[in-house]
């Protein structure tokens, strides 16, 4: 395995763990995106040619945003945070896509809990009767859609 490969498969790993903590606590520790980045250093060691520059401004362009998305209520800390990480796997050209990949995401995830949560309540299972992912107003585990958007990017535009 080269150390690109291991990048990548630290980076999948990490996503993936950030979506099941995210599912089951609401919350996603912060080593998460720490790991994530560290994946894409590897990544960027292990591939010739790797746009350093482009990378880091992609991460740096995204935490920008995500500020102002925490800001405003848009994203949770955590959720930024993982983002962030992910955006350091993009380029300044493909970061717009992920970005949005990661939205369509985030908008289908919605789309499914709000279904799942009003036929629950319509059943008369509310309140604390209901699973706590499933409860009318409870946060939306965008970690999820995070996965989900970063393996539709990854597909484009890492040698999987």
């Amino acid at each position: 395995m080269t150390l690109a490969d291991a990048g990548l498969l630290l980076m999948a790993l990490s996503v993936l763990a950030s979506a099941l903590f995210d599912l089951r606590t609401f919350e996603i520790p912060d080593t998460i995106t720490v790991v994530i980045i560290i994946a894409a250093v590897m990544f960027g060691l292990g591939t010739p040619g790797f746009d350093w520059a482009s990378h880091a401004a992609a991460g740096g362009l995204f935490f920008l945003f995500g500020l102002l998305a925490f800001a405003r209520g848009w994203l949770g800390g955590g959720d930024v945070k993982v983002m962030t990480g992910c955006a350091c796997w993009a380029t300044l050209g493909t970061l717009a896509e992920q970005v949005v990949f990661i939205a369509i995401a985030g908008g289908v995830l919605a789309v499914i809990l709000t279904g799942l949560r009003r036929g629950l309540a319509a059943a008369g299972v509310t309140g604390e009767d209901a699973p706590r992912l499933v409860r009318v107003g409870a946060h939306l585990p965008y970690a999820v859609a995070i996965a989900g958007g970063m393996a539709v990017w990854g597909y484009r535009h890492l040698p999987v």
